[in-house]
């Protein structure tokens, strides 16, 4: 998938996370650099961060399948990705008591190689 994005264009060239050779040392590191610049040359410089904490959590489950269809996924990729997604439920456990499961309806799984693929690349 990620080499099919990478050559039809649709990696942003100041992606770096989950990228080989690019990662959040070579993003503060380009991005210090571009800050020296600009002070050198008496530029303003403003900073905003953002914490993606949730961010994970917060993905369409639709909107997500309407892109990976519109970057030209299909058939049986787009079928598993939809079940990878999809179809899953959770439950709070905290010392001997839990929750009712329930569906999760947003949100791409964490911890897995595909998670991150689909959160930052769609």
């Amino acid at each position: 998938m990620l080499r099919y994005l990478s050559a039809n264009g649709l990696v942003s060239q100041h992606q770096h996370g989950f990228l080989a050779k690019h990662s959040t040392c070579t993003q503060l590191l380009e991005t210090v650099n571009d800050w020296s610049i600009a002070l050198l040359n008496r530029h303003v410089v403003d900073v905003v961060y953002f914490d993606f904490a949730k961010a994970f959590d917060s993905v369409s489950h639709t909107k997500l399948m309407c892109k990976l269809q519109a970057y030209g996924f299909d058939g049986v990729l787009l079928a598993f990705l939809y079940e990878f997604v999809t179809d899953r439920t959770q439950k709070v456990v905290l010392l001997n008591s839990h929750s009712p499961v329930m569906p999760v309806t947003s949100g791409v799984p964490q911890g897995s190689v595909l998670g991150p693929l689909l959160f930052f690349y769609l």
